[in-house]
């Protein structure tokens, strides 16, 4: 097991979901603390709580905006976020909607908790590596040194 496989298997034995995985292992690598956010995340967990998109997908997309996303405060929108956006969630299509059926929760886990229990940790590894494959692709890195100026 490497440091990703710890760190959400830690995060999901605290009750944290999909969405709320995939961003704080990026709050985890800035080094920074931010439980707003945390809770927003809550809104995109469990498909937006209705069973639509995966929160692994836009969780994925979260992250990836996290370093490559304006902040209105001065930092400008890497020029290469729509490209990075578009690489992940034809990914994930690709990758889980093939294998599932398609790319919403409900289709994934078809209400079933033992499905949910064996896929949501490969969803949310391998969305994890595949956001960070994007990013430093693009210049970033998911410790904040790297890219972290690019506009």
């Amino acid at each position: 097991m490497n440091e990703d496989d710890f760190r959400v298997a830690e995060l999901a034995l605290k009750g944290y979901k999909c969405s709320h995985i995939l961003v704080q292992i990026g709050l985890d690598a800035l080094g920074k603390d931010n439980p707003e956010l945390l809770r927003a995340m809550s809104g995109l967990a469990n498909g937006m709580g209705e069973g639509l998109t995966c929160g692994a997908l836009t969780g994925g997309c979260c992250l990836i905006g996290m370093y490559a996303g304006t902040d209105g405060k001065g930092r400008e929108e890497h020029g290469r976020l729509p490209l990075m956006l578009a690489e992940f969630t034809e990914w994930f299509r690709e990758e889980f909607g093939k294998r599932y059926g398609g790319i919403d929760c409900a289709l994934i886990m078809q209400d079933d908790p033992q499905l949910k229990r064996g896929r949501c940790p490969t969803l949310i590894l391998e969305s994890v590596k595949k956001a960070r494959e994007i990013l430093e692709a693009n210049g970033f890195e998911l410790d904040g040194r790297s890219g972290s100026e690019q506009g």
